[in-house]
């Protein structure tokens, strides 16, 4: 378990190139690109789900989510993995689905690699916070063992069935105290088309592994509103409603 402390903004497409220039002076490194596979699950509503606990305190329903990485040849091919950079991104700008369901089956499927499984709760509230707090539950899971099993059919015998997935594809800073910048697109990948459409979403964000280290919390804020200083003017990262990163099922009366 981890408690995050993170900052967010978005830019349009046109303001890509400039804000990787930027990032890469202030972080004395150049971006790391990533792109990974999100699985999300939610409680099958096929069965008669007990609400309450023994104590008589309210169970909420949450979503549950898995990730893993995808190969990034998957996205240009094996001859061109050579010379992947931050700039695929500006190629993907207006692409939809720019990998194949074939390939995103394949690494469903595909239980040598591990997968992390993640629950997050809704962030802390308070209106004048200067940065996001939330606890997110992590476990990474190597194999599932038995003939014939997978971490779906786990899933599904828990009682959980999948909800809808997306494909992330960015860059990542690492800068100093542990504070990591993201700036990445999603695909809907049933729908096969580009969520992020027309601009990059950015994450700055801190882990602090435990919550009783004030200390450490205290830095990690004091981190993040550096950063958010620095870029003020250009890129005003802010707060986010805490309802849109709520992952409990009765938030919204939805089929996601």
């Amino acid at each position: 378990m981890v408690h995050q402390l993170s900052l967010f903004q978005c830019i349009d497409d046109d303001s890509f190139e400039l804000f990787i220039s930027t990032m890469t002076i202030m972080a004395g490194n150049p971006p790391v690109l990533f792109s990974n596979l999100s699985r999300v699950w939610k409680p099958n509503d096929g069965y008669d789900i007990e609400r309450s606990n023994s104590k008589n305190q309210l169970v909420e329903l949450n979503r549950i989510r898995l990730s893993r990485e995808l190969p990034l040849e998957l996205l240009v091919g094996p001859e061109k993995s050579s010379k992947l950079s931050y700039s695929l991104l500006k190629e993907f700008a207006d692409k939809d689905l720019p990998i194949e369901l074939d390939c995103v089956a394949s690494n469903e499927t595909d239980d040598d690699s591990p997968w992390a499984l993640t629950i997050s709760d809704i962030p802390a509230a308070g209106g004048s916070r200067k940065v996001s707090v939330q606890t997110i539950s992590e476990s990474v899971i190597l194999s599932v063992a038995g003939q014939d099993s997978s971490l779906s059919k786990f899933l599904e015998e828990l009682g959980y069935i999948e909800s809808y997935k997306f494909v992330t594809i960015g860059v990542k800073f690492h800068l100093k105290n542990d504070l990591m910048l993201v700036i990445y697109k999603i695909w809907d990948v049933e729908k096969k088309c580009q969520i992020t459409k027309g601009g990059y979403l950015i994450k700055a964000f801190v882990n602090v592994s435990r919550g009783t280290d004030i200390e450490r919390i205290n830095q990690a804020e004091n981190t993040l509103v550096a950063l958010r200083k620095d870029l003020q003017g250009y890129v005003d990262l802010s707060v986010p409603d805490r309802k849109s990163m709520d992952s409990r099922l009765d938030y919204l009366n939805d089929n996601l």
